[in-house]
């Protein structure tokens, strides 16, 4: 079983299980319509388990599902706002990286606490937003694009929780929904590929962390699935509410846990 739970684990293997699986179904459900509710995952799996094995665990299932994702909308998307948030992105992915080298594991995950209730706050101005789709597009230049690729950047670097700067960027440019996802999903699964050296060299993606989410990589198609049933089936605002309610109860549990040392 030390390919599906760390030998070093000392907790519940239940509870492992739980919450890793709960990880992967918020993940596969926001690449499959529910766009935000994945930065949920690295919070969750810092509960049964460190920084580094978390991020290097995860990435190789996320750039499964942007494939995943990507195979679904084959024709819907947009090149401009991609090729104009790349440079600060990249920027912001450098300096992540660096942070990653100089931060402990605790110091990390206070991190990452702040960053899920800052998150929500996020998500809600991008609720907004949304109800003021009305106005006139915006069409963001190189300059303008620069504060949402470096937040992203540092983001997805530390906690692979882009999904609400980048879908606040997007959104603003009013692109219909398709587009919006295809968009996202193209987005993603560049500069998570990007990601991986980075990882790799922080030794933080590894034979151990490949072999731990190995299992899990069957499994993600099933939470696009369930993604897209939802999307037609549940209201997305009640879920939506239900998983920033976790993300803040998650954020300030990591908070309040890492605070003293």
């Amino acid at each position: 079983m030390s390919w599906i739970i760390p030998q070093d684990f000392t907790g519940q293997p239940g509870l492992y299980l739980l919450i890793v699986l709960a990880a992967l179904v918020v993940t596969g459900v926001s690449k499959g319509g529910f766009g935000g509710v994945g930065s949920l995952a690295v919070p969750l799996l810092l509960l049964v388990m460190g920084p580094e094995r978390a991020l290097g665990m995860w990435l190789p299932l996320m750039i499964w599902l942007d494939v995943l994702t990507i195979r679904s909308y084959p024709r819907e998307w947009q090149l401009r706002p991609i090729l104009l948030m790349a440079p600060w992105m990249l920027a912001g992915i450098v300096v992540g990286w660096y942070l990653l080298g100089r931060l402990d594991a605790r110091v990390l995950k206070l991190f990452v606490g702040g960053l899920s209730v800052v998150f929500v706050a996020l998500e809600w101005a991008r609720g907004l937003i949304a109800r003021r789709r009305q106005a006139q597009t915006w069409r963001p230049g190189w300059w303008t694009a620069s504060p949402f690729g470096l937040a992203a950047g540092v983001s997805t670097m530390v906690a692979h929780a882009a999904g609400p700067v980048t879908s606040i960027y997007f959104l603003l440019q009013r692109m219909d929904p398709r587009s919006f996802v295809g968009t996202a999903a193209r987005f993603y699964f560049l500069f998570n590929s990007v990601k991986v050296p980075f990882l790799v060299q922080r030794g933080f993606i590894n034979g151990e962390s490949l072999t731990l989410s190995l299992w899990l990589v069957p499994l993600a198609p099933l939470t696009i699935w369930i993604g897209s049933v939802m999307n037609q089936r549940m209201s997305p605002a009640v879920f939506t509410r239900v998983i920033h309610v976790l993300l803040v109860v998650t954020g300030i549990y990591l908070i309040a846990t890492n605070w003293s040392g």
